[in-house]
């Protein structure tokens, strides 16, 4: 066998190596159910993924930070660098994200068999459906309140913020197992005492009735449109987005 002869079947070697290396990982990985959104979902790692990061179903990159929380990745340059978007809290393309992998990659994603992937209670909320609105003009009362804006400088007993589901109002807390929970009754913020055995969302549906009882005492109304601009102020603030926390009395 010649030398050129070896050479050339190495280089068809190395190509074709290369070539088998760029397809996804078929076996998708499940994301455990959120307790914030009500949801689970599916992501995949594409062969040129920086470590720990992965690609939802519909091409945006997604990683799980220290604090245990998935969020979405923006590019800076050729990095990857997380944001405060908690996945599922907002419609990427409306929060300005971008995706990782081109329309060809995400089309041979959902070519593969149904049973090798599902995207399952994938639900549109109304934190989501928000941001595909133009609310430009229009400032919420709330952004006037330094009652509510306050909540900005308590780091030290919050680092992410959504809104209730049941009543419409803002919660925040901090970590995966606070000691307290705020939320907006439309006066002031009312405390959540969160026991050594509750999760922050056993603790809300524990409260929930004194919860729903303030916030109609206030007459508060939390619109749609304020959702997308509160979004953005958790962002300035440095805190996380949850987007819309599900509350499942049952």
């Amino acid at each position: 066998m010649s030398k050129k002869f070896c050479v050339l079947v190495l280089a068809l070697l190395v190509m074709a190596h290369s070539a088998e290396a760029t397809r996804y990982i078929t076996e998708p990985l499940l994301v455990p159910e959120s307790p914030y959104s009500g949801m689970t979902f599916y992501v995949y790692k594409p062969y040129n993924m920086p470590k720990g990061w992965y690609v939802t179903l519909d091409g945006y990159p997604v990683k799980k930070n220290s604090d245990g929380m998935w969020v979405y990745g923006t590019s800076e340059g050729p990095n990857l660098v997380a944001t405060s978007y908690v996945v599922g809290s907002v419609v990427p393309s409306m929060a300005g994200l971008t995706k990782w992998v081109n329309e060809a990659q995400i089309s041979e994603l959902r070519s593969l068999p149904s049973d090798q992937f599902t995207v399952v209670n994938q639900r549109f909320t109304r934190s989501q459906m928000a941001q595909g609105q133009n609310y430009s003009s229009y400032i919420p009362d709330w952004k006037f309140r330094h009652e509510f804006m306050t909540i900005g400088s308590w780091k030290s007993t919050v680092d992410r913020i959504g809104v209730l589901d049941d009543p419409a109002a803002p919660v925040a807390w901090k970590g995966a197992s606070p000691k307290l929970i705020y939320v907006w009754t439309g006066r002031a913020w009312y405390q959540v005492d969160v026991k050594s055995n509750q999760s922050a969302i056993r603790a809300l549906i524990h409260d929930n009735y004194k919860i729903r009882r303030l916030v109609k005492s206030s007459n508060f109304n939390w619109y749609a449109q304020d959702t997308p601009i509160l979004a953005q102020q958790a962002k300035d603030w440095g805190y996380y987005w949850l987007g819309e926390v599900h509350i499942d009395k049952k």
